[in-house]
């Protein structure tokens, strides 16, 4: 999946203040590409992963998805061009604890027009893909860090997206975890998933094939120059 950004900036105001999270913000990411994007905290790296993903709409410039413009798209638009093309991991798992692995594994694709057949057989795959199918019946809570994360990522890719968005997807884990969570996403990418990651860890960056640095919300060539 490609991604084209231009001009991209996002603003926050309130009565009395105004933050300028990105600013002019342009790169081109091919279909299949692994990207990772670094900065300092508060650069603006997880606004524009939300941008990217279609959680929220920039103020201004324009953002591409295989060539059709969703910049400027509704909630409704946004949620409806989600469905099926972007999967995404997150540093805190965000599994719902309510709900079994199965179930949560399951819920990108309630709203997919798969038969119940073809969603059981996405679940299993995923789960076995990702060595978690002894704990399907088991809630969050009762797994550890490294086994929700993989969670995570089977939740992420059961729709067969072509772009995985992860931010900080070893944040919240050990070093042998986190290794193997970088092993998953490397596996992914080789399948032709274009994935763009969120990180401050150089060792979890060197598995992309090129970094997007960002400093203040600008791209900049060297971060070390800015700190």
């Amino acid at each position: 999946m490609r991604l084209q950004v231009k001009n991209l900036s996002k603003v926050f105001r309130t009565d009395t203040l105004q933050t300028n999270a990105l600013s002019n913000v342009t790169f081109d990411i091919a279909d299949g590409d692994f990207v990772a994007i670094m900065g300092p905290s508060g650069c603006g790296k997880s606004t524009l992963l939300n941008i990217l993903g279609l959680l929220d709409n920039p103020t201004s410039g324009s953002y591409l998805i295989d060539g059709t413009e969703v910049a400027n798209l509704r909630e409704s638009g946004r949620t409806d061009f989600r469905k099926g093309r972007i999967g995404f991991v997150f540093q805190s798992f965000n599994l719902i604890d309510t709900m079994s692995i199965y179930d949560n594994i399951m819920l990108p694709l309630n709203n997919l027009p798969l038969s119940r057949t073809e969603k059981r057989t996405r679940v299993d795959e995923a789960m076995k893909r990702m060595g978690i199918s002894h704990r399907s019946g088991h809630r969050p809570q009762q797994l550890s860090g490294g086994q929700q994360q993989r969670a995570a990522i089977a939740r992420a890719i059961v729709s067969k997206p072509g772009l995985i968005l992860a931010d900080e997807p070893t944040g919240n884990l050990d070093s042998t975890n986190g290794a193997e969570v970088m092993a998953l996403l490397d596996e992914l990418h080789r399948d032709g998933a274009t994935i763009v990651m969120v990180t401050h860890s150089q060792k979890d960056a060197a598995h992309a094939d090129r970094i997007i640095n960002l400093f203040d919300g600008q791209l900049v060539e060297n971060l070390n120059d800015k700190l």
